[in-house]
């Protein structure tokens, strides 16, 4: 029975079979995504682990032939692990077949290294990065990206033919890898590669008269009075609202009704927080400040798309063994051809 099994495992037909099976679930299941925007829209940009959990378990119906693919894809991989193993069993007779089970070799390595990218790698696009400041990396916490200067190289007509970005990876405060980013150059390392996007600008701020003066808030700025009183800026939204629960909603990055959460600190030591809407009186406590609103201010950004796959190093020595086995195999076929050796294909 396990010899059977064995054989099984090791069989060219059992192969071919997993592979035709894969790829009529790949290509039928591909036919639903045009349709399916809300399950499969994500694929590309979740963990796979992620995603199979969080949406494709949502919607058995439309997801079950992933599972297929996946399960497929599990048993040509034991198929072709098994095939290596019972070479290299009796390699002494078979080390003319060596290009054949390097190639089988280099498959098994490509499909670990995917796997392992799918399980544990992740994907941010076009993340919108302001110039000069820090960016978190939801999916690496602890982890920020910073765009210290970014030029955009455009045609007469406004289109861009180049985006450069001078990139820094940090680890909290320890810088771990920097360099220039540009539409045919991306920034490589251990997994990780960093590509430009598209670039723009949104609202930061918003300036202000403050008696006579011209003045300029953004999230993060202090301005200090010669009474003792004090004024932070916490938050900056360029459009929000009050839901019906009274919390406060962040609709988007275009400037429809800006609001700006504020602390402000007397000189007594009293503070008061809350909201500004600016196209309101402003709130008792800081009347006294003289804010006028005269006009958003914004920042550049530019969109980075950051990946990380940390089976990238396996997948490549995989194509590299998958490369040289075919060289292999070629030369073997055409050197038995020459001998008269099984001259037909």
């Amino acid at each position: 029975m396990l010899i059977r099994i064995w054989k099984l495992c090791c069989s060219l037909k059992f192969a071919i079979l997993l592979a035709t099976l894969a790829t009529v679930l790949l290509m039928g299941g591909s036919l639903l995504f045009p349709g399916n925007p809300q399950i499969f829209g994500t694929l590309d940009s979740m963990r796979l682990g992620q995603w199979l959990q969080d949406i494709a378990s949502r919607s058995p119906m439309l997801s079950w032939w992933f599972y297929g693919f996946i399960l497929a894809m599990l048993l040509l991989l034991l198929n072709t692990i098994c095939c290596v193993l019972d070479w290299l069993a009796n390699i002494q007779a078979r080390w003319r077949k060596s290009g054949e089970y390097l190639i089988h070799l280099g498959v098994v390595l490509l499909l670990i290294g995917f796997s392992w990218g799918a399980a544990s790698g992740w994907r941010h696009i076009a993340l919108p990065c302001t110039i000069g400041a820090l960016t978190p990396l939801p999916n690496w916490p602890g982890h920020y990206i910073a765009v210290d200067s970014f030029e955009a190289i455009l045609t007469d007509t406004g289109q861009p033919t180049d985006m450069i970005s001078e990139v820094r990876i940090l680890a909290g405060d320890e810088q771990i890898l920097s360099g220039e980013v540009r539409i045919n150059q991306p920034l490589l390392a251990n997994g990780l590669v960093v590509t430009p996007a598209s670039f723009g600008q949104k609202p930061s701020g918003f300036s202000f008269m403050m008696g006579a003066k011209r003045i300029e808030l953004r999230a993060g700025d202090q301005i200090q009075q010669q009474d003792g009183s004090r004024l932070n800026v916490l938050r900056f939204l360029p459009d929000a609202r009050y839901d019906k629960n009274g919390q406060m909603l962040y609709r988007n990055d275009r400037v429809g009704s800006p609001a700006m959460e504020l602390s402000y600190t007397l000189p007594g030591g009293q503070t008061w927080q809350g909201w500004y809407f600016l196209a309101n009186p402003a709130p008792d406590p800081i009347r006294r400040l003289h804010l006028r609103p005269l006009q958003p201010l914004y920042a550049r950004y530019s969109s980075l798309t950051v990946n990380y796959d940390p089976g990238a190093q396996v997948s490549a020595a995989g194509g590299i063994l998958t490369a040289i086995g075919c060289l292999l195999a070629l030369f073997s076929f055409y050197r038995k051809r020459k001998r008269h050796d099984r001259p037909e294909i």
